[in-house]
């Protein structure tokens, strides 16, 4: 307003206290300025609220007008953002058991982030929400709560859970330390360990002054040495060690230590370099010698390569920039160059000629293969009278080497490495083998155990290995993972209608399924067995005739001719041998009378 530019503009000069205030003013508006135009014409032809911003810009030391194009122009420079000095560790310098002296550890080199975090968005600008479903891979896609995933080690074709709290307890345990080890020339340092892609000072705190006059002393010494202290690091509460070198870094004004992360054994690369085979010429090293200093960079000063940006940085700036002032166009394309500021030499030229004159270059063209087809390679020798070519003998050619069979079945896919062991080893050590697998997948809550069982049960009726199977599953049923697959699948044992190597009536196989896997035929052979020793042959026939009416008890009783207790076999039964027979095969004989037309005899009975 009029009424506060005046005000402003006759206190400008004034001090206050002796101090004169500092005042930075930039008026920034449309045509403004112009360098074609005189100054005067310009604001003759502005608003009177601009002609005094304008004024009061001239009365300001630094004060200035501005057009939007000009603002634009200086804006879009680039400059280095300002970070604070922040310190990753705070602790004491270990030397021996009794030398702790204090430091803080500050990085000094470290690769830059980009400010801008990109999130997932649609055309129109509008945050995408993510939601991410896990499940197993099976059939059903049946689902997994994410909170009881584990992490799983691959270890060849087997997956190793590892839990939560294993995967906590893996976790190195050490506290927070910076411990010297010991010291060493630094010459037995090599160059290419001392090259990282971040450096740390460790210096002392700056208001502990006897702290910094032994952090000094300590670098000072080193650096007289010519030697450097190598000390195990770890940066925080269980972070895993580091082993790094602290390299003295003594100047006037201070004396501090630069810690440098040295390689382990595993990091190190063993590959060689290659030899140079011939030795360069005195004309080819003058030459070099020549180029090297025509383009030192000490001829530029105004170039300072502290002060070179990052051209993926300022690319990404360029184009955040453009999309946001023009949503519609598409980002034009630009080469690296355009983003990497680099001096210019042109002393160099004459250099780079020379250079090229002693070292003659020759364009060597490349040898194209040509194309050989079977009949090259095999074609018949017909110039020595050798009407037939070789041929290869099968016996010399193994089809399980070229295509690589399994020997052993993993839990990533059993199901696959199961088919291929048979045909490598044979149907019983692959099924024995698969056993194993089945037992492990449920012990550690793997998936596939329904694939695997359904597979083995096939291999076993197919490959007259009933028995195996039945063994194993009577075993493994009592788990409750097993239990639950074959009670929802109906996966049951192999009885004798389904395989000859089987022994089971399909009703054992039914019973077993049903009542939770006993054996039917073993315990009612057990329970008669003892009630004759034992003189209990009412309680066994009172069971018996009450059970008989079981489809299941019925048919193990008739295939097995398991019949009630008489009295010849036991004292305790009142039962004639005739009863006992006509009580498991009734059904028979009346159907044989019928046929006979006996009704007489039938009603007897």
């Amino acid at each position: 307003r009029t009424r506060s530019c005046a005000v402003l503009s006759s206190g400008i000069n004034a001090e206050y206290g002796g101090i004169k205030p500092q005042i930075i003013f930039k008026l920034i508006g449309p045509g403004l300025y112009d360098n074609e135009r005189d100054t005067q014409e310009v604001l003759s032809s502005l608003p009177d609220n601009c002609q005094q911003m304008s004024r009061f810009c001239d009365q300001v030391e630094q004060g200035e007008c501005l057009s939007t194009e000009d603002a634009l122009e200086i804006t879009g420079s680039y400059k280095r953002k300002k970070t604070r000095q922040t310190f990753t560790f705070k602790g004491c310098l270990e030397i021996g058991s009794s030398t702790a002296l204090p430091v803080y550890i500050t990085s000094k080199v470290q690769k830059a982030k980009h400010s801008q975090d990109f999130v997932t968005c649609d055309e129109s600008g509008e945050k995408v929400v993510i939601d991410r479903v896990y499940h197993l891979n099976d059939e059903k896609q049946t689902p997994v709560d994410p909170d009881a995933m584990n992490k799983g080690y691959r270890y060849g074709k087997t997956y190793i859970p590892i839990s939560k709290i294993d995967a906590s307890l893996m976790a190195p345990q050490s506290d927070k330390e910076l411990q010297l080890i010991c010291t060493t020339k630094k010459s037995n340092l090599r160059k290419e360990e001392l090259i990282t892609s971040s450096a740390n000072a460790v210096v002392a705190a700056a208001t502990d002054t006897m702290g910094g006059a032994k952090l000094s002393a300590f670098a000072a010494a080193l650096h007289q040495l010519n030697m450097v202290a190598i000390c195990r690091y770890v940066k925080k509460r269980d972070a895993t060690p580091a082993l790094c070198a602290l390299v003295p870094n003594v100047k006037d004004f201070c004396a501090a230590l630069m810690m440098v992360e040295l390689p382990f054994a595993n990091d190190l690369r063993r590959g060689e370099l290659p030899r140079i085979k011939a030795s360069p010429t005195d004309s080819q090293l003058a030459a070099v010698d020549s180029l090297i200093d025509s383009m030192d960079l000490n001829s530029k000063p105004e170039y300072k390569a502290t002060d070179a940006g990052d051209p993926d940085i300022r690319r990404r700036y360029d184009c955040v920039i453009h999309k946001a002032l023009h949503p519609d166009k598409p980002i034009p394309a630009a080469a690296a160059k355009q983003y990497f500021n680099y001096p210019t030499f042109d002393e160099s030229i004459e250099a780079v000629k020379q250079c090229s004159q002693v070292f003659p270059i020759q364009v060597v063209e490349s040898k194209k293969r040509l194309k050989r087809t079977a009949q090259d390679m095999f074609k018949e020798e017909e110039e020595n009278g050798e009407g037939e070519m070789k041929k290869i003998k099968k016996e010399d050619i193994r089809i399980d080497n070229l295509l690589g069979m399994e020997t052993t079945i993993g839990t990533a896919s059993p199901v696959q490495n199961f088919l291929a062991v048979i045909n490598k080893l044979g149907p019983k050590p692959a099924c024995l083998q698969l056993c194993e697998v089945i037992t492990s997948l449920v012990r550690h809550g793997g998936e596939n155990v329904k694939e695997c069982l359904i597979s083995l049960r096939e291999c076993a009726v197919r490959e007259g290995l009933a028995v195996l199977f039945n063994d194993y599953l009577k075993e493994a049923f009592t788990h409750v993972t097993i239990k639950a697959i074959c009670l929802e699948d109906k996966i049951s044992l192999i009885h004798r209608d389904e395989s000859s190597s089987s022994t089971l009536a399909p009703g054992e196989a039914e019973f077993f399924l049903r009542h939770g896997g006993e054996n039917v035929k073993e315990c009612l052979i057990s329970l008669r067995e003892c009630a004759v020793r034992e003189g209990l042959a009412v309680l066994f026939n009172d069971y018996l005739k009450e059970a008989f009416t079981h489809v299941t008890i019925k048919a193990i009783c008739l295939e097995d001719k398991i019949s009630l207790i008489h009295r010849d076999e036991s004292s305790s039964s009142t039962l004639a041998p005739g009863e006992a027979e006509f009580f498991l095969n009734g059904d028979k004989i009346c159907a044989e009378l019928e046929e006979d037309d006996d009704d007489d005899l039938l009603d007897m009975l």
